[in-house]
C-alpha cells in the first residue's frame, strides 16, 4: 500500500462538457486548487489557463487531457492523492 504524502481534491472541478468555455473554466479551476496546495509548489499551472483552441487535430478537450495526465503522473511521482 501506497503511503501518501498528502491530498489534493479536484475531481468535484471537473466536467463533462466539452464546450470550450466549460473546459478553460474547469481547468482554471483546478490550477486555482493546484497552486494553493504546498505538494504542488514545482508544477507548472500556466498551461491550465491557457487551453488553446482546437485545432482539428485535437480538441481543447484533449489538450485538457493531455494536462491532466501530467498532472496525475507528477502527483504518482510525489506520492499525492489526487480525489
Amino acid at each position: 500500500m501506497t503511503n501518501w504524502q498528502s491530498r489534493v481534491k479536484i475531481k468535484h472541478l471537473l466536467t463533462d462538457d466539452e464546450a470550450p468555455e466549460a473546459v478553460r473554466a474547469s481547468m482554471a479551476s483546478i490550477a486555482e486548487v493546484i497552486e494553493a496546495t504546498p505538494s504542488f509548489r514545482n508544477f507548472n499551472t500556466g498551461r491550465f489557463r491557457l487551453i488553446p483552441d482546437g485545432n482539428g487535430i485535437m480538441s481543447e478537450c484533449d489538450f485538457a487531457n493531455r494536462l491532466m495526465d501530467e498532472l496525475y503522473d507528477y502527483a504518482d511521482d510525489r506520492r499525492i492523492w489526487v480525489e
